[in-house]
Protein backbone atom coordinates (compact mmCIF):
# COMPACT_ATOMS: atom_id res chain seq x y z
CA UNK A 1 0.00 0.00 0.00
CA UNK A 2 1.45 3.13 -1.26
CA UNK A 3 0.77 5.46 1.89
CA UNK A 4 1.35 8.65 0.73
CA UNK A 5 -1.44 8.18 -2.42
CA UNK A 6 -4.14 6.06 -0.41
CA UNK A 7 -4.36 8.17 2.72
CA UNK A 8 -5.27 11.33 0.73
CA UNK A 9 -7.86 9.29 -1.29
CA UNK A 10 -9.36 6.99 1.77
CA UNK A 11 -9.61 10.23 4.00
CA UNK A 12 -11.52 12.07 1.28
CA UNK A 13 -13.91 8.66 0.75
CA UNK A 14 -14.43 8.92 4.85
CA UNK A 15 -15.05 12.30 5.21
CA UNK A 16 -17.76 11.97 2.79
CA UNK A 17 -19.68 9.29 3.62
CA UNK A 18 -19.57 10.64 7.08
CA UNK A 19 -20.53 14.26 6.20
CA UNK A 20 -23.72 13.30 4.26
CA UNK A 21 -24.08 10.68 8.13
CA UNK A 22 -23.37 14.24 10.18
CA UNK A 23 -25.21 16.60 8.46
CA UNK A 24 -28.76 14.74 8.69
CA UNK A 25 -27.84 13.04 12.53
CA UNK A 26 -29.51 14.40 15.41
CA UNK A 27 -26.05 15.67 16.57
CA UNK A 28 -26.10 18.83 13.87
CA UNK A 29 -30.28 19.11 14.64
CA UNK A 30 -29.03 19.35 18.49
CA UNK A 31 -26.10 21.84 17.39
CA UNK A 32 -28.28 24.18 14.81
CA UNK A 33 -30.45 24.94 18.11
CA UNK A 34 -27.54 25.25 20.33
CA UNK A 35 -25.69 27.44 17.90
CA UNK A 36 -28.83 29.76 17.57
CA UNK A 37 -28.72 30.47 21.34
CA UNK A 38 -26.02 33.14 20.67
CA UNK A 39 -27.97 35.68 18.49
CA UNK A 40 -31.07 34.68 20.44
CA UNK A 41 -29.92 36.60 23.56
CA UNK A 42 -28.60 38.92 21.46
CA UNK A 43 -31.92 39.80 20.02
CA UNK A 44 -33.31 39.68 23.04
CA UNK A 45 -30.57 42.24 24.76
CA UNK A 46 -30.88 44.46 22.00
CA UNK A 47 -34.94 44.64 21.41
CA UNK A 48 -36.79 43.44 24.26
CA UNK A 49 -34.12 44.16 27.18
CA UNK A 50 -34.17 47.66 26.23
CA UNK A 51 -30.21 47.80 25.81
CA UNK A 52 -30.70 49.15 21.25
CA UNK A 53 -27.76 51.48 22.16
CA UNK A 54 -25.04 48.65 23.86
CA UNK A 55 -23.94 46.75 20.66
CA UNK A 56 -20.42 46.42 21.16
CA UNK A 57 -21.20 45.52 24.95
CA UNK A 58 -23.84 43.02 23.89
CA UNK A 59 -21.06 41.37 21.47
CA UNK A 60 -18.63 41.10 23.83
CA UNK A 61 -20.10 39.25 26.56
CA UNK A 62 -22.17 37.18 24.27
CA UNK A 63 -19.18 36.34 21.99
CA UNK A 64 -16.84 35.80 25.17
CA UNK A 65 -18.70 34.45 28.18
CA UNK A 66 -21.17 32.31 25.48
CA UNK A 67 -19.79 32.08 21.97
CA UNK A 68 -16.25 31.35 23.03
CA UNK A 69 -16.29 29.88 26.22
CA UNK A 70 -19.53 27.74 26.27
CA UNK A 71 -21.16 27.39 22.59
CA UNK A 72 -17.44 26.58 20.43
CA UNK A 73 -16.27 24.00 23.39
CA UNK A 74 -19.76 22.06 23.77
CA UNK A 75 -20.31 22.06 20.05
CA UNK A 76 -16.51 21.13 19.59
CA UNK A 77 -16.82 18.20 22.31
CA UNK A 78 -20.28 17.05 21.21
CA UNK A 79 -19.29 16.43 17.38
CA UNK A 80 -15.62 15.80 17.79
CA UNK A 81 -15.95 12.94 20.39
CA UNK A 82 -17.66 11.34 17.51
CA UNK A 83 -15.40 10.90 15.18
CA UNK A 84 -14.30 7.63 16.44
CA UNK A 85 -15.80 6.79 20.20
CA UNK A 86 -19.21 6.36 17.48
CA UNK A 87 -18.38 3.79 16.52
CA UNK A 88 -16.68 2.15 19.38
CA UNK A 89 -19.66 2.22 21.39
CA UNK A 90 -21.82 1.12 18.43
CA UNK A 91 -19.32 -1.90 18.41
CA UNK A 92 -18.66 -1.54 14.74
CA UNK A 93 -15.24 0.25 15.07
CA UNK A 94 -13.46 -3.18 13.53
CA UNK A 95 -15.44 -2.68 10.32
CA UNK A 96 -13.63 0.22 8.46
CA UNK A 97 -10.13 -1.31 9.95
CA UNK A 98 -10.96 -4.49 7.53
CA UNK A 99 -10.25 -2.95 4.77
CA UNK A 100 -7.38 -2.14 2.66
CA UNK A 101 -6.90 1.18 4.00
CA UNK A 102 -4.68 2.99 6.74
CA UNK A 103 -6.29 3.47 9.75
CA UNK A 104 -5.57 7.63 10.31
CA UNK A 105 -7.59 7.76 7.22
CA UNK A 106 -10.84 6.95 9.40
CA UNK A 107 -10.02 9.21 12.13
CA UNK A 108 -9.01 12.30 9.50
CA UNK A 109 -12.01 11.68 7.41
CA UNK A 110 -14.43 11.04 10.03
CA UNK A 111 -12.92 14.55 12.20
CA UNK A 112 -13.13 16.80 9.08
CA UNK A 113 -16.64 15.89 8.36
CA UNK A 114 -17.58 16.70 12.10
CA UNK A 115 -15.28 19.61 11.48
CA UNK A 116 -17.10 20.92 8.55
CA UNK A 117 -20.45 21.04 10.08
CA UNK A 118 -19.30 23.03 13.34
CA UNK A 119 -17.40 25.47 11.48
CA UNK A 120 -21.27 26.02 9.50
CA UNK A 121 -22.14 26.48 12.90
CA UNK A 122 -20.33 28.60 14.96
CA UNK A 123 -19.81 30.63 11.88
CA UNK A 124 -23.73 31.40 11.62
CA UNK A 125 -23.56 31.71 15.45
CA UNK A 126 -21.01 34.27 15.54
CA UNK A 127 -22.27 35.93 12.12
CA UNK A 128 -25.98 35.99 13.58
CA UNK A 129 -24.96 37.69 16.88
CA UNK A 130 -22.68 40.06 14.70
CA UNK A 131 -25.04 41.13 12.13
CA UNK A 132 -27.71 41.80 15.50
CA UNK A 133 -25.51 44.02 17.44
CA UNK A 134 -24.19 45.62 14.08
CA UNK A 135 -27.49 47.23 13.84
CA UNK A 136 -27.35 49.47 17.22
CA UNK A 137 -26.33 52.36 17.71
CA UNK A 138 -23.05 51.33 19.16
CA UNK A 139 -21.64 48.58 16.99
CA UNK A 140 -19.07 46.47 17.59
CA UNK A 141 -15.86 47.49 15.43
CA UNK A 142 -15.26 45.32 12.10
CA UNK A 143 -12.04 44.18 14.01
CA UNK A 144 -13.37 42.98 17.31
CA UNK A 145 -15.81 41.15 15.04
CA UNK A 146 -13.58 39.26 12.91
CA UNK A 147 -11.49 38.57 15.56
CA UNK A 148 -13.93 36.97 17.84
CA UNK A 149 -15.53 34.91 15.19
CA UNK A 150 -11.67 34.20 13.72
CA UNK A 151 -10.92 32.76 17.60
CA UNK A 152 -14.59 31.13 17.84
CA UNK A 153 -13.81 28.89 14.88
CA UNK A 154 -10.32 27.85 15.70
CA UNK A 155 -11.84 26.86 18.93
CA UNK A 156 -14.22 24.69 17.38
CA UNK A 157 -10.85 22.90 15.49
CA UNK A 158 -8.90 22.21 18.84
CA UNK A 159 -12.02 21.15 21.09
CA UNK A 160 -13.41 19.01 18.34
CA UNK A 161 -9.52 17.25 17.85
CA UNK A 162 -9.09 17.07 21.52
CA UNK A 163 -12.56 15.62 21.94
CA UNK A 164 -11.70 13.14 19.28
CA UNK A 165 -8.01 12.24 20.60
CA UNK A 166 -10.11 12.00 23.74
CA UNK A 167 -12.30 9.50 22.43
CA UNK A 168 -9.45 7.25 20.71
CA UNK A 169 -7.70 6.82 23.72
CA UNK A 170 -10.80 6.49 26.33
CA UNK A 171 -13.70 4.38 27.00
CA UNK A 172 -16.34 7.05 27.63
CA UNK A 173 -14.47 9.92 26.72
CA UNK A 174 -17.25 12.37 26.36
CA UNK A 175 -17.05 12.72 30.26
CA UNK A 176 -13.69 13.29 29.98
CA UNK A 177 -13.82 15.98 27.18
CA UNK A 178 -16.45 17.54 28.62
CA UNK A 179 -14.77 17.72 32.26
CA UNK A 180 -11.84 19.01 30.52
CA UNK A 181 -13.26 22.12 28.58
CA UNK A 182 -15.96 23.29 31.65
CA UNK A 183 -14.02 22.58 34.74
CA UNK A 184 -9.83 22.49 33.58
CA UNK A 185 -10.36 25.36 31.16
CA UNK A 186 -13.17 27.79 32.88
CA UNK A 187 -10.97 27.19 36.11
CA UNK A 188 -7.72 28.15 34.30
CA UNK A 189 -9.25 30.84 32.30
CA UNK A 190 -10.97 32.89 34.72
CA UNK A 191 -8.16 33.58 37.51
CA UNK A 192 -5.95 35.68 37.69
CA UNK A 193 -2.24 35.02 37.29
CA UNK A 194 0.10 32.67 34.75
CA UNK A 195 -2.02 29.77 34.96
CA UNK A 196 -3.94 30.95 32.54
CA UNK A 197 -1.10 30.14 30.29
CA UNK A 198 -2.15 26.71 30.46
CA UNK A 199 -5.74 27.34 28.75
CA UNK A 200 -6.67 27.45 25.05
CA UNK A 201 -9.50 30.22 26.29
CA UNK A 202 -6.24 32.29 27.12
CA UNK A 203 -4.72 32.26 23.48
CA UNK A 204 -8.15 32.60 21.81
CA UNK A 205 -8.75 35.35 23.65
CA UNK A 206 -5.51 36.51 22.64
CA UNK A 207 -6.75 36.66 19.18
CA UNK A 208 -8.94 39.64 19.64
CA UNK A 209 -8.10 41.37 22.71
CA UNK A 210 -6.61 43.88 20.30
CA UNK A 211 -3.08 45.13 20.45
CA UNK A 212 -4.01 48.01 23.41
CA UNK A 213 -6.20 45.44 25.05
CA UNK A 214 -9.48 47.39 24.78
CA UNK A 215 -11.94 44.78 23.77
CA UNK A 216 -11.08 43.00 26.73
CA UNK A 217 -11.11 46.30 29.28
CA UNK A 218 -14.66 46.26 27.73
CA UNK A 219 -15.61 43.39 30.02
CA UNK A 220 -15.80 44.76 33.31
CA UNK A 221 -16.34 41.59 35.15
CA UNK A 222 -12.77 40.22 34.18
CA UNK A 223 -9.87 41.51 35.89
CA UNK A 224 -7.18 42.85 33.73
CA UNK A 225 -5.05 40.37 31.97
CA UNK A 226 -1.81 40.82 29.80
CA UNK A 227 -2.02 38.53 26.72
CA UNK A 228 0.08 37.54 23.55
CA UNK A 229 0.00 39.10 20.44
CA UNK A 230 -2.42 37.58 18.04
CA UNK A 231 0.43 36.29 15.98
CA UNK A 232 2.40 34.21 18.61
CA UNK A 233 -1.14 32.93 19.68
CA UNK A 234 -2.03 31.64 16.40
CA UNK A 235 1.19 29.97 16.19
CA UNK A 236 0.89 28.02 19.63
CA UNK A 237 -2.56 27.13 19.12
CA UNK A 238 -1.67 25.41 15.45
CA UNK A 239 1.44 23.50 16.63
CA UNK A 240 -1.59 22.24 19.47
CA UNK A 241 -3.50 21.43 16.99
CA UNK A 242 -1.46 19.76 15.03
CA UNK A 243 0.20 17.28 17.73
CA UNK A 244 -3.20 16.33 18.83
CA UNK A 245 -3.62 15.69 15.11
CA UNK A 246 -0.29 13.60 15.25
CA UNK A 247 -1.44 11.89 18.78
CA UNK A 248 -5.12 10.67 17.14
CA UNK A 249 -3.67 9.40 14.02
CA UNK A 250 -0.72 7.18 15.66
CA UNK A 251 -3.11 6.05 18.29
CA UNK A 252 -5.45 4.74 15.62
CA UNK A 253 -3.09 3.33 13.91
CA UNK A 254 -1.38 1.55 16.76
CA UNK A 255 -4.59 1.01 19.23
CA UNK A 256 -5.94 -2.66 19.23
CA UNK A 257 -9.39 -1.84 19.45
CA UNK A 258 -11.41 -4.09 22.20
CA UNK A 259 -15.09 -4.81 22.06
CA UNK A 260 -17.01 -5.65 25.08
CA UNK A 261 -19.68 -8.22 24.80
Amino acid sequence: MNLITELPRATWLIFRMHLAATAVSRRALAGILFAAIPPLFAFLALNIGGDGDMGERVFMYLGVLVLLQVVAPALGVFLGIGAIADETEARTITYPFTRPIPRASVFLGRWLASLLVLSVLLLASGAGVAAITMRASSPPSPEAVQGLVGATLLAGVLYSLGAAVIGVIFKRGQVIALGYAFAFEVMLANIPGSAQKLSLQFYLRSLFVGDDGANWRSLEIFEPSKFLDASASSERLMVTAAILLAIGCITVTRKQFVLSS
